[in-house]
């Protein structure tokens, strides 16, 4: 790979990482304050004993969320310091883990039958393993030495 195609792939990933991360933080943000309404205004549903499911599940979507928005703003960040090209199937595994583990909480979360999580709730162990791959690959990234590159 030469220096100018690690560049523009570079760029590529730190642009889709930049755009994801910010707008998680705005989704996750304003669903924090929404849920902070909810518990100011003690909306029933949200927090009744039935539903401490409910407010468990969207707490953790919450949390997930931002914290996942935070990794992926950390990635753009340092993306052109690793010595290693990021393989595109690391961002693929990052962008599918953001999407499914907080989304899968939320979904989770919205259709609670007693005690138990929704449907929702089974996109959550394949995003786990999405974040897992990724940050496995950004580690292999870091780990290499400059100019391994060029031997692939």
């Amino acid at each position: 790979m030469t220096t100018a195609d690690r560049s523009a792939l570079d760029r590529r990933h730190q642009l889709r990482h930049l755009r994801l991360g910010w707008s998680l933080l705005l989704l996750f943000a304003a669903f924090g304050l929404a849920l902070e309404l909810l518990h100011a205004f003690k909306a029933p549903w949200y927090l009744g004993v039935a539903t401490e499911s409910r407010r468990l599940l969207w707490t953790l979507a919450h949390a997930h969320g931002l914290g996942l928005g935070l990794v992926n703003l950390a990635l753009a960040a340092t993306l052109h310091r690793l010595p290693r090209a990021l393989p595109p199937a690391a961002s693929l595994a990052r962008v599918a883990g953001t999407l499914l583990v907080p989304g899968g909480f939320f979904l989770g979360g919205l259709f609670v039958h007693g005690g138990d999580p929704g449907l929702g709730a089974i996109l959550v162990p394949p995003g786990a393993v999405c974040v897992l791959v990724s940050l496995a690959l950004v580690v292999r990234a870091c780990l290499g030495r400059d100019g391994d590159d060029a031997r692939g």
